[in-house]
């Protein structure tokens, strides 16, 4: 019987804790060159420059619940 591999791309654009870095300069001052910002809350740091590359991998990743359909 044939099976079916799924894989699921994480994708920063659908990740529940990115958002664009120049959506963020008029909010609260955030200098940055990064494109994406990861903004899940951690002990350190609250929001910091995240790479598409960092979020394909990262163990945190979630589904945006916005864009579920």
């Amino acid at each position: 019987m044939p099976t079916t591999a799924i894989a699921t791309l994480q994708t920063i654009w659908d990740c529940r804790w990115s958002r664009p870095a120049r959506a963020l300069f008029a909010v609260d001052g955030c200098k940055t060159d990064a494109l994406w910002i990861c903004v899940r809350p951690t002990a350190t740091v609250v929001r910091r420059p995240v790479t598409e590359e960092e979020c394909e991998h990262c163990p945190h990743w979630e589904l945006n619940a916005s864009i579920e359909d």
